[in-house]
């Protein structure tokens, strides 16, 4: 049953399960053994599979919910980023409802840095992340990552990236916070304010942006908004929008939430098509319609 549930969630709907040779070799499950796991899956209403001859079993209909409680598949190590921006906490709750939609068994781990939560996939130590599609972009990732992309804007929300400067502020920055450990930080400040500029990269981490700035140890920097219980202009500090072609493509190219699957567990494929993320849009705009925080200007 866990077999026959990890490859039929693994190749999904019109997909080909392994011979029946295939499971004897693999699994030591003979042809009566894995018939019988077929007609309880099939009167479970988890998966039904019709025989094409010499094109195999192929999978006709699935049930991603009854397939993982039959087959008896482990919970899902889900690792997210830590609590901060409102569309990022959005996400994080709409895609745990629709884990627990499916009837999936989860643990939730928080990690800062995207790069880390997509190292922490591919080695297995975790089973499903999310981060930007900067961060998988910028990584040497294989062509053949099982991934699901959730839209433009997913991630860092519309006019949720700002630019950092002090109130009353008024000649040209000189000197640019830039997370270098952060390709996303990097992609959007590089964007806003190109290397050929008249100005000095500072490399302070992203979360100490604003900080930098208030304390003048730099005169501009790109911040991710999250909510402040201090607003930010009575600290002394100015967020405004992204100004140049350059820094909006960067915006574009950054923002998309991506959630990805460890090569370890297959199975996981039929998950992340199973996923209803209708919802996620919606919810994050009504998050950032309610953040009390500040607005860039």
């Amino acid at each position: 049953m866990a077999a026959l549930a990890r490859d039929a969630l693994a190749v999904g709907v019109e997909g080909t399960l392994p011979t029946n040779q295939d499971y004897l070799d693999s699994q030591g499950i003979g042809a009566g053994t894995l018939q019988r796991a077929l007609d309880e899956l099939r009167s479970s209403g988890a998966l039904r599979t019709v025989s094409r001859g010499h094109l195999g079993r192929v999978v006709a209909e699935l049930d991603v919910a009854s397939t993982w409680r039959l087959g008896g598949l482990p919970p899902i190590r889900l690792v997210l980023p830590p609590a901060g921006p409102v569309e990022v906490t959005a996400l994080q709750e709409v895609l745990a409802e629709a884990l627990s939609g499916l009837a999936i068994p989860h643990t939730v781990r928080h990690l800062r840095g995207g790069s880390a939560r997509l190292e922490l996939t591919l080695t297995g130590r975790a089973d499903l992340s999310v981060f930007s599609t900067g961060v998988l972009r910028a990584t040497d990732t294989p062509a053949d990552l099982n991934h699901r992309a959730l839209g433009v804007g997913t991630y860092y929300g519309p006019d949720r990236i700002a630019v950092v400067r002090r109130v009353g502020d008024r000649e040209p920055p000189r000197r640019i916070a830039i997370d270098d450990d952060s390709p996303d930080h990097r992609a959007l400040t590089v964007g806003e304010f190109p290397r050929q500029g008249d100005w000095d990269y500072l490399n302070v981490p992203f979360p100490r942006v604003p900080a930098a700035v208030l304390t003048g140890q730099a005169d501009a920097g790109i911040w991710h908004i999250c909510p402040s219980p201090v607003p930010l202009d009575r600290a002394g500090l100015d967020l405004g929008r992204l100004q140049t072609e350059t820094g909006r493509a960067a915006w574009r190219s950054t923002s998309e939430a991506v959630l990805a699957a460890g090569p370890a567990r297959p199975e996981l494929a039929g998950v992340l098509e199973g996923l209803d993320m209708s919802e996620l849009i919606g919810r994050q705009a009504a998050a950032i319609a309610a953040d009390s925080g500040l607005l860039p200007v």
